[in-house]
């Protein structure tokens, strides 16, 4: 695993320590020049719950050295977008690295 994975690896696995998330998808990914890993942008969906406060915890709590931004949902928030057609939700479900999956 490079380092590219290592810190997305300790990025993801902060986010499930933190919230016991169902699923976590990368739906965007900056690199440099030289294939660097520079940023991502996570969805994350979790068991339920209030997904802004949730959200507002992790980029309180969470520490790492790889820049990310989130988006948080409560499961019956993302069925209910993946319901809608060509909403962002299903943009992300289709188009997005699955990077989680609770079992």
């Amino acid at each position: 695993m490079g380092k590219k994975e290592e810190r997305l690896t300790a990025l993801r696995d902060a986010i499930v320590h933190l919230c016991a998330p169902r699923q976590i998808y990368m739906f965007h990914q900056k690199s440099s020049l030289a294939g660097d890993l520079t940023a991502v942008k996570l969805c994350v969906i979790i068991p339920g719950g209030d997904s802004q406060e949730t959200e507002c915890r992790l980029y309180m709590e969470l520490e790492s050295d790889l820049p990310f931004d989130l988006l948080v949902y409560t499961q019956e928030e993302w069925k209910r977008l993946l319901d809608t057609k060509l909403s962002f939700a299903q943009h992300i479900r289709e188009t997005g690295r699955l990077l989680y999956a609770a079992d």
